[in-house]
């Protein structure tokens, strides 16, 4: 019986990559981003496929999308989005599990520059960070198949490369903002933000209990925190304390909100004046 033009679309809604990544894309470009007379918040600067150099293996990369999210009269506080996609399929899911975050995990990173152009880190820690102490944070990825009719681990080699992209193509952006002979900006604030798309329900949770017991059933999520410490360079003293895993619904959400210049979530990343500041 030959195959039909709609099987081949089923196949390819499912399974194929370029097109989960061009729905990622559709999101970045279409979030709607209000004008007001207290907000000015601007998607701006969304890079699509470009090429950078993995600062680990020296080769050439490919990134999915990077792009700036930006608020103020004068664009002081920038959002940089670092975005890798991984199209799952949601009968086989990714399963993020961990912990309540301690208060040692508990902090982010800014990039701050001042109006003569030097460089410095605000750390923005405990409650007053966009991580909370004993909220849900990542420790390890599972990535599920099917195996004699079984559902069993898959390990996580495939995600993990995905994430360890956003990482490095994060680090391109850092540079570029804190070059400050790069560009005619001057003062600023900026978060890195890596990411991870995973198709709708496809991303789900489980968090432990201090005694290797599970709190609760597993859950599905449309976006969570994952712990990775990771510092950008040895000449760069900056620090990504998390990535974000987020399905195409929670990426879509999580960019109204800062679009619709939510005053909490943008007050969490740049609590700048409660926070310690160490020169570059």
């Amino acid at each position: 019986m030959p195959i039909t033009a709609s099987e081949i679309q089923d196949v390819v809604l499912r399974e194929d990559d370029f097109g989960h990544e061009m729905r990622v894309g559709g999101i970045l470009k279409n979030i709607h981003v209000p004008q007001s007379a207290f907000i000015k918040a601007r998607l701006s600067r969304l890079d699509h496929g470009g090429t950078y150099t993995d600062p680990v293996t020296s080769k050439t990369r490919q990134f999915d999308y990077r792009c700036r999210i930006s608020k103020g009269i004068e664009g002081l506080h920038n959002i940089l989005l670092a975005v890798e996609c991984k199209n799952l399929n949601p009968e086989l899911p990714l399963v993020v599990c961990g912990r309540n975050r301690n208060d040692k995990e508990a902090y982010h990173l800014v990039i701050a520059r001042d109006e003569n152009k030097h460089v410095s880190i605000a750390k923005v820690d405990g409650m007053s960070s966009l991580y909370e102490p004993r909220g849900f944070v990542g420790k390890s990825l599972l990535r599920l198949k099917m195996k004699d009719k079984r559902l069993c681990s898959d390990g996580d080699s495939e995600i993990y490369d995905k994430w360890s992209q956003a990482l490095a193509s994060s680090r391109d952006l850092a540079h570029e903002f804190a070059n400050a002979n790069a560009t005619a900006e001057r003062q600023g604030y900026a978060f890195l933000m890596p990411m991870v798309i995973v198709p709708d329900n496809s991303l789900w949770t489980v968090s432990y209990n201090d005694d290797g017991t599970i709190q609760d059933a597993p859950k599905q999520v449309d976006l969570c925190d994952f712990y990775v410490d990771h510092k950008l360079s040895a000449s760069f003293p900056f620090v990504l304390t998390h990535i974000q895993f987020a399905t195409l619904k929670g990426l879509s959400t999580m960019l109204t909100q800062y679009a619709d210049g939510d005053f909490y979530k943008w007050d969490k990343i740049f609590s700048i004046a409660a926070s310690r500041f160490n020169p570059v």
